[in-house]
């Protein structure tokens, strides 16, 4: 997306509350460039606890990591951000996006993976932290940009948690991405308000990969790009990371739902619906837990957008990277309600569905 489109489309935005003052009202834009459904904000560090925590009724031993409180807690946000996006139409809708805490069940004390990697370009410096990825090829890694000149990234996006830079300006470099062998993943990235500043980005880069199968085998880079020269003499540069082997990979557990199987993980949920793909729409996904309480991870008809990449696979695969952890070992059930679109001739039809996996 070019650089005025991301400004345009994040004037669009009308924060609620304290936000409202410091985004400006105008017409949507597009998202930026990405293949899927995922929806940008701008469309559609706590310390982790060491000992038990009960939850239902149930109690738990939980990792004491920077990593999770890093990766799955709230980025400076608080509870929650909500945000106003309007068309040309005037009408406007509101979305919500809600955190988690950063605490993780002991299960995952060994998910952790230390990368340790650098990269440097046109005067910026990407330094890559820790990761931590399933089998279904989802995950978060922890990573550092700066430049002692100042990182040229929008404030506005930055106010709702989401990174996004200008790799067209001088000066810049684009939004980090990630790599498995030649084929790249499907990102965001967030900055942590508390502990950014002008020159230095702390953030987190959330990913799904597009095959699990076929990257899952690869290695992974990181990567920085930026624009040089103008008009018909302008390039593209792209520097990367050393590769990065990935040691172990998170379990998956399968519910199913009559011959549809379900994977999920506590960074992510995989659906295979052969005839859902990019013809569904108003989704909702909800996790529903022993002790009677849900998780809603999207729901489009109340604006619920609690998940960082949601995407569709061209082979009827479905996937959601959460904002907030799922406990595995608690779940009960997924839930997944919409309504699938069918064409005969000029006849469009919708017909509702929910499909329930346990």
């Amino acid at each position: 997306m070019k650089s005025n489109q991301i400004k345009q489309a994040f004037e669009s935005i009308q924060a609620d509350s304290d936000l409202a003052d410091r985004v400006i009202d105008a017409a949507a834009g597009e998202p930026l460039h990405r293949k899927g459904h995922a929806k940008p904000l701008y469309v559609a560090v706590i310390g982790c606890l060491a000992g038990v925590l009960a939850t239902g009724g149930v109690a738990y031993a939980v990792v004491n990591s920077s990593y999770f409180a890093s990766a799955w807690g709230n980025h400076g946000n608080g509870e929650s951000v909500t945000w106003t996006n309007g068309g040309s139409s005037g009408t406007k809708y509101t979305y919500t996006r809600e955190f988690g805490d950063g605490i993780a069940p002991q299960s995952l004390e060994g998910a952790v993976q230390k990368v340790n990697l650098s990269v440097e370009g046109n005067g910026y410096t990407l330094d890559i932290h820790e990761m931590a990825i399933d089998e279904n090829g989802c995950g978060a890694v922890t990573f550092t940009l700066s430049n002692p000149n100042g990182v040229n990234y929008y404030k506005p996006a930055a106010e709702l948690g989401e990174l996004v830079l200008y790799g067209e300006e001088e000066g810049g470099v684009s939004t980090p991405s990630m790599n498995f062998g030649e084929e790249w993943a499907d990102t965001r990235c967030t900055i942590d308000k508390d502990t950014s500043s002008d020159t230095v980005i702390n953030g987190t880069m959330y990913f799904a990969s597009w095959n699990r199968d076929r990257d899952l085998r690869h290695a992974v880079t990181w990567n920085i790009s930026w624009t040089e020269g103008k008009g018909e003499d302008a390039k593209v540069i792209e520097v990367s990371t050393p590769e990065f082997n990935v040691g172990a990979h998170v379990d998956t557990k399968e519910l199913r739902s009559d011959d549809s199987p379900l994977e999920i993980s506590p960074f992510s949920i995989q659906t295979h619906i052969d005839d859902l793909g990019y013809e569904a729409v108003d989704h909702k996904l909800t996790v529903s837990y022993k002790d009677g309480s849900e998780q809603i991870i999207e729901d489009d008809d109340a604006g619920a957008y609690n998940f960082y990449v949601s995407m569709a696979r061209n082979s009827g695969e479905n996937i959601w990277v959460p904002t907030r952890l799922i406990n595995v070992d608690q779940v009960v059930s997924v839930t997944l309600e919409g309504t699938r679109c069918t064409s005969t001739g000029e006849t469009e039809t919708e017909v509702p569905f929910t499909i329930v996996y346990s």
